[in-house]
């Protein structure tokens, strides 16, 4: 019997090459978008999934109690790891990991020197991190690699790219020029679904006699009193109760080793596996994003069934006389529903190989394209595996029920007499108001996701093109990494380049989200500190020239190596609620360090525009300046960076030259946004495919409904265009109807998600008017070539059709 069904419904589709040509392509496009979507979704649910301990791992969150905005922050001092580890014994493992930016990685490999740049991926650590994550070892032994002081362990990757092999054990790596390692361990590489990206592990036993702060980024890792956001520190519980456990015991905790300052700062927990869905914890994506993108998947499931239906559906007048004959020679109705479910099972299951072919293709360009944003593998993982299997399963199953159900039931109802005579009513085949219902359904999707599409198109344009408070576009940064140079050297010689209007040295940009730091501070003659902290921006009296920040009151402080002064922000004023005038002269009071507050500053955005603006207060601190910023002409800019680079490379010979125009640095902030931005217009255009395809099956439907009535309105005198009208007319109430539900449906969608930010656009008419427009010139292309066909029928041909 099934394979009757099969070989029937093979020449069944064969003898309907459009039919089957539109209702597979159209089905194969929404199957591509939701396996798409969910590779996505199964690549961000199975992050540190792998571990063997996941379940039981948990990240330590420092909550500072009278500063801060209130919320806890993955930032942590770094003896916090240790004195866990000896304090409560009932912890499986604990480890603390110090990250690290912009590494000089130098080794000897054939009798030569050569210089690697390592952006991200050196930290320091001990042995209790391969305890808590998990990592196939390719030579070296995990518990006693990281030991010693001086002591590194490499990725594969690390160590076929510095020497070609894997058996490095022993070899010699010089970092920074100032810091000789050996290599005691490689491991394989690591997965694409972790947030732990290090791969250039040094011991933690190093820091201690290891005599450069910088690397530090603090007075030390002995000291309680500073916080970083570069340090991590993780604990894995034998059981989830240890955690209460631990909870309780941290006001004794806090007391013993922070003193006094126990009643600033507490440790919570979180559980590790929700890390990588909080945005506050540097999340990649939150899951109620996942989720919408899920539902933005069904949805493409849904507008391809419902083409299905509408097309096999509109076929039913020209099958009625197939089905008449087939139950006059006995055939019943469930075996004629068993006919047409196999039919969508075989356009079901050729979609589902057209999808799959369709991912697999676009898959590795468009995760290229996405990656370069989100600086990871978004598809990730091997596409053959169960989940994979189970879903193609799933939606086999599924699609064939939803699509071949209503069909078969519709067309296994004629009256073989009524077929056979073909006179079979739009009410037996389920009449217009189905086939209406269906498509304003697929209006409504289409234009909730280009609402969508135009208001994240705008609030990401906003982002790019919003005053941050100073111009940031011409400005390029370039690393200072050896501090026994001159700073009026380098001042002086990157001032000498042509086409360099100006050179700032400093910590970082004043737009830094992840390099942010705060601190408690002190103003005035008042004898304790305020109870919100401030953001910090170490730089030389050039750094408002540089990046042209406005000074409103006072004046900048004084072009020196040393402090001597303060420069604060408006926001800064406004939280002590006090005027500009009322703050020049008053004494600041920073880490110890006291000096009057000399001009008042615009305010900037010191972080990416999620979030509010801080208080900010900008000193001279050469010990800290990591960064030299220059403002260029960009009349010859090739000219300029290259004459840049030399005099860079002049002044740091043992050092990689690396430079990043500020304009990409902001960019990278809003990497997520971006992203999304991505995947909205991606499956916005494949629902508007689908869509169109939709739409050409309800046009069918009323074509052939109405090849009578055009004929008699041909002969009694209508014209082409009020023929083409009735269809026209008919689509554009469907629509507007349509557009009834979706824009307050959209709107709220839109509006919950920009109320995530701090700075946003406002929600406005244009969109929705954008939305229906884009709408009707889909409607009138799709409709408008089948629409103008039946309009040109032949009338006489068009009467004589029974």
């Amino acid at each position: 019997m099934l394979r009757n069904y099969l070989i029937t419904a093979y020449r069944t589709l064969l003898r309907n090459k459009g039919y089957a040509f539109l209702n597979i392509a159209g089905l194969a496009l929404g199957l591509t978008g939701s396996l798409l979507i969910f590779q996505v979704i199964k690549f961000h649910l199975s992050f540190d999934t792998y571990h063997t301990r996941a379940g039981r791992t948990y990240q330590m969150l420092s909550h500072f109690l009278t500063g801060g905005d209130g919320q806890p922050t993955d930032a942590v001092t770094p003896p916090l790891g240790a004195a866990l580890r000896a304090d409560f014994p009932f912890l499986e493992a604990v480890t603390t990991v110090l990250g690290q930016r912009d590494r000089l990685i130098t080794i000897e490999r054939n009798g030569s020197q050569q210089k690697f740049n390592e952006e991200r991926a050196v930290c320091y650590t001990d042995t209790g991190y391969f305890r808590v994550f998990d990592y196939q070892w390719l030579s070296g032994n995990a518990n006693t690699a990281l030991q010693r002081p001086n002591t590194v362990v490499l990725t594969r990757k690390l160590a076929e790219k510095y020497f070609g092999t894997t058996d490095v054990l022993g070899r010699a790596i010089r970092m920074n020029n100032d810091l000789d390692l050996t290599v005691t361990g490689v491991l394989e590489n690591i997965p694409d679904n972790t947030d732990r990206r290090h791969e250039f592990f040094i011991s933690w036993a190093t820091l201690d006699r290891y005599n450069n702060p910088r690397s530090i980024g603090g007075p030390g890792t002995k000291e309680w009193g500073w916080t970083s956001s570069r340090v991590a520190c993780f604990v894995v519980a034998k059981d989830p109760a240890d955690m209460t456990r631990l909870s309780r015991a941290m006001p004794s905790f806090r007391r013993k080793y922070l003193g006094d300052d126990a009643k600033d700062i507490n440790y919570l927990s979180v559980p590790y596996s929700k890390v990588h869905f909080d945005k506050q914890y540097h999340g990649v994506i939150s899951k109620t994003q996942l989720y919408v993108l899920g539902l933005v998947g069904l949805f493409l499931i849904v507008t391809a069934c419902i083409n299905f239906v509408n097309l096999a559906t509109a076929q039913a007048l020209k099958r009625s006389r197939e089905i008449g004959v087939r139950k006059v020679v006995g055939g019943t109705r469930p075996q004629l529903f068993g006919q047409f479910l196999a039919e969508t099972a075989v356009i079901t299951f050729l979609s589902i190989i057209l999808a799959v072919g369709f991912t697999e293709l676009v898959l590795d360009p468009l995760n290229t394209y996405l990656s370069s944003r989100a600086n990871f593998n978004l598809m990730g993982g091997t596409f053959w595996d169960f989940p994979m299997i189970l879903f193609l399963t799933a939606v086999f199953v599924v699609v064939t029920l939803l699509s071949g159900a209503y069909p078969g039931l519709v067309l296994t109802g004629f009256r073989p007499v009524s077929a056979l005579k073909g006179k079979i009513s739009t009410q037996q085949i389920g009449g217009m108001p189905v086939r209406r219902g269906l498509v304003v359904m697929q209006f409504v999707i289409t234009q909730v996701l280009l609402i969508s599409a135009i208001v994240v198109t705008r609030q990401m344009n906003f982002f790019r093109n919003s005053d941050l408070g100073y111009t940031a576009s011409s400005v390029v940064m370039l690393p200072v990494p050896d501090r026994s140079v001159s700073l009026s050297l380098i001042r002086n010689e990157l001032s000498r380049v042509p086409g360099v209007e100006s050179v700032t040295l400093c910590t970082h940009a004043p737009t830094a989200s992840m390099l942010n730091q705060t601190s408690s501070h002190r103003f005035g003659n008042r004898t304790e500190d305020e109870k919100w902290e401030v953001a910090v921006k170490p730089a030389d009296a050039r750094y408002l020239s540089t990046f042209r920040i406005s000074l409103l009151a006072g004046r900048n402080f004084p072009d020196t190596d040393s402090l001597r002064g303060y420069l604060v922000n408006e926001t800064y004023v406004r939280k002590l609620g006090l005027k500009p005038a009322d703050v020049i002269g008053q004494r600041f009071r920073l880490w110890g360090e006291s000096a009057p507050i000399y001009g008042v500053v615009k305010d900037f955005h010191n972080q990416s525009l999620d979030n509010p603006i801080e208080p900010v207060v900008i000193y001279a601190s050469p010990s800290e300046f990591t960064s030299a910023a220059l403002r260029v002409k960009t009349g010859q800019l090739t000219e300029t960076l290259a004459s840049a680079q030399a005099a860079w490379e002049k002044l740091f010979p043992e050092y990689l030259y690396r430079q990043t125009f500020l304009d990409d640095q902001i960019a990278q902030l809003y990497e997520t946004e971006d992203l999304i931005l991505q995947l909205v217009r991606l499956f916005t255009g494949l629902a508007v495919l689908i869509g169109c395809v939709g739409l050409y099956g309800l046009v069918s439907f009323m074509a052939a409904q109405k090849t009578k009535e055009i004929g008699v309105r041909k002969v009694l005198g209508a014209s082409l265009w009020q023929i083409l009208g009735l269809f026209g007319g008919e689509f554009l109430r469907l629509m507007l109807l349509a557009f009834v539900v979706a824009a307050p449906l959209g709107g709220w969608a839109m509006s919950a998600w920009l109320s995530e930010f701090t700075f946003r656009i406002p929600m406005e008419w244009s969109v929705f008017a954008v939305s229906v427009s884009l709408t009707g010139t889909i409607v009138v292309l799709t409709v408008g070539w089948k629409a103008f066909q039946a309009a040109s029928l032949n009338p006489a041909k068009s009467l004589k059709t029974e």
